[in-house]
């Protein structure tokens, strides 16, 4: 019976190659064939298996978590070492076990398996302390690397939706908190934005919309930005604000 919550990838005789189950990639020990016999030559075969092999699982070197190498001699560490060392995400080097051991065949002197992490499924957001999304999309969306989307947020009151008073300007407070309430949701604030983008009803209003967001930063650094006048904006709004994010903690 198979399981439908374990993806199992190239087949054998006797095993897969890998094995992929909530989250986690495990590779098969894998050992060099080609024609270069060389300690170095066989790890740098290796080291091609595991990268394409993490590539068809959707996956890639810098989320290796643990790799184990046998040698039938550890003396020749440094062969094997020196073909590692040009191939490892030296920002995010995995744990590492070597070790001698007698192999399945004589002219094998190196073997590696490997066990990598998949990429993160975007989370998405959601707070009741900003409105909601007037259409079919989210608040905002945090991808694997720590950026932070946010949609782009109207004068729209939390709670009954409705339109916030006081012009452009007191639209342009409330597209911001609603902003801040999104960022806040994943513990990101105003200061870790990296770039907005404007959209404006009128772009006479935009020395009104520009005080009230340069007040909205304090004095902290601005993020990059964008402005545009618009034709015409949901729910008959003056202004609308989307912004990019990146999590402090990534």
């Amino acid at each position: 019976m198979s399981h439908p919550d374990i993806r199992r990838l190239q087949p054998g005789a006797r095993f897969h190659q890998a094995t992929i189950h909530n989250g986690t990639v495990y590779l098969a020990g894998q050992v060099g064939r080609a024609a270069d016999r060389s300690t170095y030559g066989q790890t740098e075969e290796i080291l091609r298996k595991v990268d394409a092999l993490l590539a068809e699982a959707g996956t890639d070197k810098s989320r290796v978590l643990s790799a184990t190498v046998w040698m039938t001699d550890i003396a020749e560490a440094d062969e094997m070492n020196r073909a590692w060392d040009a191939w490892v995400d030296k920002q995010n080097m995995p744990v590492r076990a070597t070790v001698q051991s007698r192999l399945v065949a004589d002219d094998i002197t190196v073997e590696i398996g490997v066990i990598a992490a998949l990429p993160s499924p975007a989370k998405i957001l959601a707070t009741d302390k900003a409105a909601a999304a007037v259409g079919p999309y989210n608040q905002g969306v945090v991808v694997d690397d720590g950026t932070v989307y946010v949609s782009g947020c109207i004068g729209l009151l939390p709670g009954d939706g409705g339109m916030v008073d006081g012009g452009v300007e007191g639209q342009t407070r409330q597209a911001l908190e609603n902003i801040r309430a999104i960022l806040n949701s994943t513990g990101a604030g105003p200061n870790d934005i990296v770039k907005t983008g404007i959209l404006l009803d009128d772009m006479a209003d935009f020395a009104k919309v520009n005080a009230i967001y340069k007040d909205f930063f304090g004095a902290g650094d601005v993020p990059a930005r964008s402005c545009f006048a618009a034709k015409e904006l949901p729910k008959g709004a003056l202004v609308e604000i989307e912004a990019t994010a990146k999590l402090p903690y990534v």
